[in-house]
């Protein structure tokens, strides 16, 4: 640990992420070494739980210190430069699969990236994206961590006070998902969020 941070939380959330994007190439050999081959879950939960530990330790910190007003504008900021990196990333991303779907002749990368939406409605859904309402296929997690650390601020102080409390109370919300099918919306036509944040919150929480 240096610095108030711990360097073994880093690695392990860094692991899983290298085993989440084997897990998502064709024909990976490398994907048969993942935990989602040795247990109930994917590196994805791993990743989530580890953010949720991480987040909460840092600015818990921020909080003792600086108070929770501090810890809450930190937090904030820190949601607002992820989501321009995600907008940032998934314009590269776009600009990427319609370029290369020009020169691929034996597949068609804009309907596997899930872009039919966009080439249909493009105004739509570039509003949709600016709402993370319209999430082209695998750039799902990020905007549940953006909604995750966006509620922390609401979460937070509960947790530094009554920590079993908080804790009830995000198991409660879990058990009460698939009860009243409590999730985001997607885009028009589009469902749901695949990783519903209302039921993802507990192992950010946890």
């Amino acid at each position: 640990m240096n610095n108030g941070r711990d360097h073994r939380i880093d690695f392990f959330r860094g692991l899983a992420l290298i085993f989440i994007f084997w897990d998502h190439v064709p024909d990976n050999p490398l994907a048969q070494l993942t935990v989602r081959n040795f247990g109930f879950s994917d590196a994805a939960e791993i990743f989530v739980f580890l953010a949720g530990y991480a987040a909460i330790m840092a600015y818990g910190r921020i909080a003792r210190r600086d108070g929770m007003l501090v810890a809450g504008v930190r937090i904030l900021r820190r949601t607002w430069v992820l989501y321009v990196v995600h907008i940032f990333l998934l314009t590269l991303l776009m600009g990427i699969v319609f370029v290369a779907n020009n020169h691929v002749e034996t597949r068609d990368m804009v309907q596997q990236m899930g872009l039919e939406y966009f080439v249909g409605n493009p105004q739509q859904a570039l509003a949709d994206e600016l709402l993370l309402r319209f999430k082209p296929n695998l750039t799902d997690p990020l905007p549940l961590y953006i909604v995750l650390l966006l509620t922390l601020p609401l979460t937070l102080p509960l947790m530094l006070r009554k920590l079993e409390v908080a804790v009830g109370l995000s198991i409660a919300l879990y058990l009460m998902v698939p009860l009243f099918g409590w999730n985001l919306r997607a885009y028009e036509g589009g469902g749901v969020w695949y990783f519903n944040p209302v039921a993802w919150q507990l192992l950010f929480i946890l």
